[in-house]
């Protein structure tokens, strides 16, 4: 009997803040607020130098570029100027 009493109560309490709710929406005091655009700042700013080479490829914050000599070079992008960029690894095929 209690148990009955104490989940009409409950229920009613519940059906209460619904009707609450509703009631603000529909009198439109709770407006959406405006969207605002967030554009997110670059984590680093890398310049690469055209004597470099072509690039060929990008992964994991590395560049693969080739001179126009068949020289290949990967370079690591991920850093502040001026030590990045910084050719992490170059090499030529023979």
């Amino acid at each position: 009997m209690t148990a009955d009493r104490y989940t009409k109560a409950v229920l009613t309490v519940i059906a209460c803040a619904l009707v609450a709710i509703a009631g603000h929406l529909w009198m439109g005091q709770l407006q959406p607020r405006d969207a605002h655009a967030q554009t997110a700042a670059p984590k680093y700013e890398v310049s690469v130098p055209k004597a470099w080479g072509k690039l060929l490829s990008f992964s994991n914050n590395n560049a693969l570029v080739e001179a126009p000599d068949g020289t290949y070079r990967i370079v690591d992008l991920e850093g502040k100027a001026p030590e990045f960029p910084k050719v992490k690894i170059q090499f030529k095929f023979n």
